[in-house]
């Protein structure tokens, strides 16, 4: 790459530069010169781009800046950038890119470390030359600063940073739990199992006084129960799951419980629903309930077709328009009341709607009278401006250029003596004229003002026109509202009218419906006698052994049923009970020995796993040490080649270019590289006396000029200290706040960079005098040297014109003869 140089730019639409711009760029120094505005930092910029596919100290801000990369109202550009050869082999020679307000295509040359590098080390902006000691100063400082990553990629420590860094967790455990969560996991292990184990031997001390208490209460549970003619005792030998099944078998007779728990709930429900029943005198005057029922709903069928129509017809008539209106069925108030109250409130809104119709027209009607007064009053005063008032101003405008070219009485337009017409002079007559006319015109005026504030009136007339139109009903909707709301007005007074009627229909029903519920009554009651009775004649037979009849009453005999049966009950239960809880006790008994059996298993998985963690974290800890003695000899030599190249190379650059250009200045602007407790570079700029003092940071020592000297030196310094890895330098007016002094200096050693260091350098200057300076200090001193000039400027239709001048070397002749 370092043989590559940059031969040709492409610019179109881009930034200030507008229309198609061409710059040769094929030569060992390109100077280029526009005044301020003119897009000589837009070439450099679109060189920039068409390496990297982006503006470095632009895009820190983020991709916004995209946006606004296109000329304005041109609609898009582009960027093409040549070089002599393709940068690595088999790639492109070109880089380009596609640009609008809304798309941004970029095919940089470079790939992303060599533009990082090319925007670090080759291509030093404006903007960037003015705040280049602010982001190296030393309250920006750290492990982190560009100007520490730079220390430590000139100086190779990146290794050794990255080898001490890596082992420093070695020092500290707490650093070893955050570097591997693993070992955090296996320290948690290690005491979880030490947890664990401990717990285990005192889950098996209490298990074990646990099982002992119990095979003490089993055999007393044991004692209470006789088989084959002798009490059961367990011992540490006992078939606990024989016995078990021994006193399962012995359970069979325990069904009798089941048995007899039954019979006491059937018993129970027998019980309820004889109590349930109705008393035995609501068996007797049936025919008189009857009786009673048939009358009450012969009452009910004479007031239906007596009263009940009219109002039955009332309530239809307003179901016609309310589907969910009840029925006469659902009660005669009820179905009443509901229909009175929607028709009434149907009847109400017809009526709103009727009005707002109302309200409507009439506004329509004085909206109408409106409009067609404004319109009577436009056509009026369009009349008046028959005359128009921009000819009277015109005229007397006219007039009053004339007026001072008058002199005498001799007109300046016809050459007329106005002393004949014996009127008077010929400059009253002009005045009076240009009165006139101005007082004409300001009617004029005043009339055309009228006019507008009449066509705003009317405007708003016919917006609210039709708004208002709006609110008005169709004939038919009119013509259906008016029917409905006379409709549902009559409905809700016929209903009004009917309110005793449908009181007294309410009455009827309920003494139908009382009357009916009491004969239903009745019925069931004997019907449910004639089922019960067969039950509980079973029933307390099978539990006595006698007949209800020999009972007073069917309450006495199922009292007793039920007492004999819970005396059974309770005796079953005496008896399943011992069972139960031996069964239960040997149980727990086989439960608790089995469990014991487990726990024992775990405690020895856990005390194996304790002893492998052990031998793990002695393994651990040899290798910690390890670690440790290799960090320290790495840190070692690191300090080394900190004192050994530092302060004899990296400074020597900067303090001999800084010289170079500033020699008067007493403080000279250096790197200090401070070695912390942790060993880790830390880069700051200090400035040293030329007697070897340290002083303060450049900004604090240093005058404005020879800041900007000390950047330009910096950025020079970091340019020349790495190896090359492309022959590009691009300085944008590099020169700012220097004397005649520095400026000869730097062009000396600008013309040492391109002429004795093969670097191919673009700057960018705005002075004129400074250009042609340069000019003439780097032209071509040798055969194959060359010079290229740019001028930028602008054509008379504002686009953008680059005017190139090539120079090569030519013998002096004159001195040679």
């Amino acid at each position: 790459m370092t043989g590559v140089w940059l031969k040709n730019l492409v610019v179109e639409n881009f930034r200030s530069l507008r229309g198609k711009v061409v710059v040769p760029l094929d030569a060992q120094v390109v100077l280029i010169h526009g005044t301020n505005g003119m897009g000589k930092t837009s070439v450099l910029s679109a060189i920039e781009l068409g390496l990297t596919g982006k503006i470095s100290h632009l895009a820190a801000e983020g991709p916004r800046y995209q946006s606004y990369l296109t000329t304005l109202d041109t609609g898009g550009g582009s960027i093409s950038l040549t070089t002599t050869a393709p940068i690595v082999e088999r790639a492109a020679s070109a880089g380009t890119l596609a640009f609008s307000d809304d798309n941004f295509l970029p095919k940089p040359l470079l790939d992303t470390n060599d533009a990082r590098f090319f925007a670090e080390r080759c291509y030093l902006p404006q903007a960037t030359l003015g705040r280049l000691l602010e982001i190296y100063d030393d309250q920006k400082t750290g492990t982190t600063s560009p100007l520490t990553l730079f220390v430590k990629e000139l100086l190779g420590l990146d290794p050794l940073d990255a080898l001490v860094d890596g082992l420093d967790h070695a020092f500290n455990v707490t650093r070893v739990r955050k570097l591997v969560p693993d070992f955090r996991r296996l320290e948690e292990l290690k005491a979880s199992l030490d947890d664990e184990h401990h717990r285990k031997g005192r889950a098996i001390e209490e298990a074990l006084r646990a099982a002992g208490d119990r095979l003490t209460r089993l055999n007393e549970t044991l004692s209470l129960i006789v088989d084959e003619g002798s009490a059961l005792v367990v011992t540490d030998t006992t078939d606990l799951s024989r016995l078990k099944d021994r006193l399962e078998a012995a359970r069979d007779g325990d069904r009798q419980l089941t048995d007899l728990t039954r019979t006491r709930s059937e018993l129970r429900g027998l019980k309820e629903r004889w109590r349930s029943l109705p008393p035995q005198e609501w068996s007797r005057d049936q025919a008189a309930r009857e009786r009673a029922d048939q009358a009450a709903g012969e009452a009910l069928a004479t007031w239906r077709s007596a009263r009940g129509d009219a109002l039955e017809n009332a309530i239809n008539a307003v179901r016609a328009h309310f589907s969910d209106m009840p029925s006469l069925e659902d009660g005669p108030e009820e179905g009443r009341s509901e229909a009175q109250r929607r028709a009434k409130a149907e009847a109400e809104r017809c009526g709103r709607l009727l009005g707002t119709h109302a309200t409507a027209s009439a506004r329509v009607a004085a909206l109408n009278a409106t409009v067609q007064r404004a319109t009577t009053r436009i056509d009026e005063i369009n009349q008046d401006l028959s005359g128009a008032v921009e000819d009277a101003k015109t005229l007397a405008n006219a007039l009053a250029g004339v007026v001072p070219h008058i002199d005498g009485e001799l007109c300046p337009v016809c050459s007329r003596n106005y002393a004949e017409m014996d009127a008077g002079s010929l400059s009253a007559h002009v005045a009076a004229t240009i009165a006139s006319l101005t007082s004409e015109a300001g009617r004029l005026q005043s009339l055309a003002t009228a006019r507008a504030e009449e066509s705003s009136r009317l405007a708003t007339a016919q917006r609210d026109l039709l708004s208002a139109a709006n609110g008005q009903l169709s004939a038919d909707d009119l013509a259906e509202l008016t029917v409905r709301q006379a409709q549902m007005t009559d409905l809700a007074q016929r209903l009004s009218d009917l309110q005793e009627t449908a009181a007294e229909g309410s009455r009827l029903m309920a003494d139908a419906a009382s009357a009916r519920q009491t004969v239903m009554t009745a019925r069931r009651r004997d019907e449910q006698s004639v089922s019960l009775l067969p039950e509980i004649e079973t029933m307390v037979t099978a539990v006595l052994q006698r007949s209800p009849s020999s009972f007073e009453s069917i309450d006495l005999a199922l009292t007793e049923a039920l007492r004999a049966i819970e005396d059974r009950i309770i005796g079953a239960e005496r008896v399943a009970a011992a069972r139960i809880k031996a069964g239960s006790e040997i149980e727990l008994r086989i439960n608790d020995l089995a469990q014991l059996s487990i726990t024992m298993s775990e405690r020895d998985r856990t005390l194996t796993r304790l002893q492998t963690l052990d031998t793990a974290f002695k393994n651990i800890e040899i290798t910690r040490t390890q670690a440790k003695r290799v960090s320290e000899a790495a840190d070692k030599v690191r300090s080394d080649i900190v004192k050994k190249v530092f302060n004899t190379s990296l400074n020597k650059v900067w303090r001999d270019l800084f010289v170079r250009l500033a020699p008067s200045e007493q403080f000279v602007p250096a790197f200090r590289l401070p070695v912390g407790s942790g060993g880790k570079v830390e880069a700051v700029l200090e400035t040293l006396h030329r007697s070897g003092k340290a002083s303060g940071s450049p900004g604090a020592m240093l005058s404005q000029g020879n800041l900007n000297t000390a950047a330009l030196t910096l950025f020079l310094a970091l340019h020349l200290s790495v190896p090359v890895r492309m022959p590009w330098l691009i300085l944008d007016d590099p020169v700012q706040s220097m004397d005649d002094v520095h400026i000869a200096q730097f062009a000396a050693l600008l013309r040492s960079l391109s002429k004795g260091m093969n670097r191919q350098v673009v700057i960018a200057v705005h002075e004129r005098a400074l250009f042609d300076y340069l000019t003439l200090e780097l032209s071509p001193a040798f055969p194959g040297d060359s010079l290229i000039t740019v001028e930028i400027t602008r054509n008379f239709d504002g686009e953008a014109v680059a005017t190139p001048r090539a120079f090569t070397f030519e013998n002096d002749r004159a001195i040679a003869a």
